[in-house]
């Protein structure tokens, strides 16, 4: 299916939900790039909107279809197309068809390949199929290596970070968990492939990548590609490359030996992005989880013995089936004594196709928001507590944007992913440019963010 010749389509991607996603944006808008179109930041300005959605838990789905509402209204005022990509068409492309007569094309996975050639079709209103690509299929990440080798993707934002996705997909069958359903089994990129997109982001002026996958701490064994301790040394060889950031560990995964690997190592930062998802055994049992809470606190005490300062994150789910009041002040007693960095809570959503979702014992949706609400309260005193207890130390800050009103650098250390975690504020009195490295002495905090003062360049 050829689009037919037209004038240059001017698109807009809009991203929902996880850096897995901004990463296949930053994919999509390369192939429409390269197929001639024009990719651009501003909806209101744009032929075609293209919105990149997130499928993974109802309040996620809710959003989605609220930003596609909005979106839609821009039709009034000159919008020719809207399409829909991502988690939630690969889930529900078929109720969508239904529900949205507003969407112009849901663009599986599949049919990624062909995105130029959809956007168009849609913008010369020729698109005779919605539904583009085989719904279900899942993600395959090998085709995504070679479609990105042809056309590099397009960076939004032109930040000194960036997002690399390590793999595809996970196998270890958590009973809650809908990613499964929509990307597939577990499958490693290829040593290779990643090298080669770092080198290329490297030379862009990227100094910090995040790692980022359902599983990382499998990466490389199906696919008998080594490990993360090898793929680290590599990356480690990559002129301009200072930061490197593993992101979703799973406890069961993270040994002594890999804890020992990061604090270790020259590149990879220390900072550990634990997903607990609880710590009381019958729920994490039920979860298909590992662990425990005198495992994990085990676990965080090996990390903070070999550097004090590591930033730890976990995110913790609340409400799931077979959880009692006990169990909730169980995870609330870990949040306020383990001293994590940072702390995500979430409300168990009960999600179709999921094996939790025909679980006995499912506990009553408000019971599960108070108890949500109960965690996440003790989980900002938490946060707060511990950022006090760093004013004082000195932190190597990556410079990101200047804040005019206030007047002040805002950037990250080590602790700070980006994104999902807290920032720090600083002064200078030398300049400073967007992707330096300052030593930032640390001389107050607000909440769970830091303020602190310039002292030597890095």
């Amino acid at each position: 299916m050829k689009a037919p010749a037209t004038p240059q389509t001017k698109v807009a991607i809009v991203t929902l939900g996880c850096p897995k996603n901004a990463i296949d944006s930053e994919g999509l808008g390369g192939l429409l790039a390269a197929g001639g179109h024009e990719v651009i930041e501003s909806p209101g300005d744009a032929d075609v909107v293209l919105v990149n959605t997130c499928g993974f838990i109802d309040p996620a789905r809710r959003e989605t279809i609220e930003e596609v509402l909005d979106l839609a209204e821009l039709k009034g005022e000159g919008l020719k197309g809207l399409i829909m990509t991502g988690c939630l068409v690969a889930r529900a492309a078929d109720d969508l068809e239904d529900s949205l007569p507003e969407v112009d094309a849901f663009v599986d996975f599949a049919a990624y390949a062909r995105v130029a050639d959809i956007v168009g079709h849609v913008a010369a209103g020729t698109l005779t199929d919605r539904i583009q690509g085989e719904p279900g299929t899942r993600f395959d990440p090998a085709w995504w290596d070679a479609t990105m080798a042809a056309s590099p993707r397009i960076r939004f934002g032109r930040a000194p970070w960036a997002y690399v996705k390590i793999a595809e997909g996970c196998d270890r069958g958590c009973t809650f968990c809908a990613i499964p359903l929509m990307r597939g089994k577990f499958l490693s990129r290829s040593p290779e492939t990643i090298e080669a997109e770092i080198r290329h982001l490297a030379s862009q002026g990227v100094s910090e990548i995040s790692l980022v996958s359902q599983d990382s701490v499998m990466w490389g064994r199906d696919i008998g590609a080594g490990d993360l301790k090898g793929l680290v040394a590599r990356l480690g060889r990559i002129d301009g490359l200072k930061r490197v950031r593993l992101m979703y560990l799973h406890p069961q995964g993270v040994t002594d030996e890999l804890i020992d690997t990061m604090l270790d190592s020259g590149v990879v930062v220390p900072y550990f992005d634990l997903s607990l998802q609880h710590v009381a055994p019958s729920v994490l049992k039920g979860m298909g989880r590992w662990g425990g809470r005198v495992r994990f606190e085990k676990m965080i005490a090996r990390i903070r013995g070999g550097d004090p300062l590591a930033g730890v994150r976990s995110t913790f789910i609340m409400g799931f089936p077979g959880e009692s009041d006990v169990d909730a002040r169980e995870v609330q007693a870990f949040v306020e004594d383990s001293e994590l960095d940072w702390i995500g809570v979430f409300t168990y959503s009960r999600e179709e196709g999921t094996k939790s979702h025909d679980m006995g014992a499912q506990v009553d949706p408000s019971a599960a928001r108070e108890r949500s609400e109960m965690v996440a309260g003790a989980a900002e005193i938490a946060m707060a507590r511990r950022a006090s207890s760093l004013v004082g130390n000195r932190f190597e800050v990556l410079a990101e944007r200047y804040d005019r009103d206030e007047g002040t650098w805002i950037g990250r250390s080590q602790r700070e992913a980006p994104e999902v975690d807290g920032e720090i504020g600083f002064v200078s009195r030398d300049p400073v440019s967007v992707g330096d490295y300052v030593e930032v002495e640390i001389t107050g905090s607000n909440g769970a963010d830091l303020t602190g003062a310039v002292t030597l360049p890095v």
